[in-house]
């Protein structure tokens, strides 16, 4: 796992205040992968459809409370991690994209 990575974890951690394995993370190829360890710990129930695209209506509030987290509500700030610190255009986050061959992490 390059740095890249780890960072973007740490985030992860810190703003869904959850601690996700390191032997799950080495799975992790893709944001999928990264939204469903996060709403694992979340326990939000899984889900049938790929998350919307980000709107201004779904921008989860500042200071959510673990219980207010819905999925909608986690990948659109997921979306806003991986932008700011991959520095990609939220376009580009899509739910099986590659962190490496689509995002350029290292």
């Amino acid at each position: 796992m390059g740095l890249d990575i780890v960072e973007l974890v740490l985030e992860c951690e810190k703003e869904f205040d959850v601690k996700l394995e390191d032997w799950r993370l080495e799975r992790m190829k893709t944001v999928g992968d990264l939204f469903e360890l996060i709403c694992e710990q979340l326990q939000l129930p899984w889900g049938p459809d790929v998350p919307r695209p980000v709107g201004r209506t779904l921008m989860p509030r500042l200071g959510m409370s673990k219980e207010a987290w819905d999925r909608d509500a986690v990948w659109a700030k997921l979306v806003q991690i991986v932008t700011d610190q991959l520095q990609v255009g939220a376009d580009e986050v899509r739910y099986f994209a590659s962190f490496q061959n689509d995002l350029g992490a290292d």
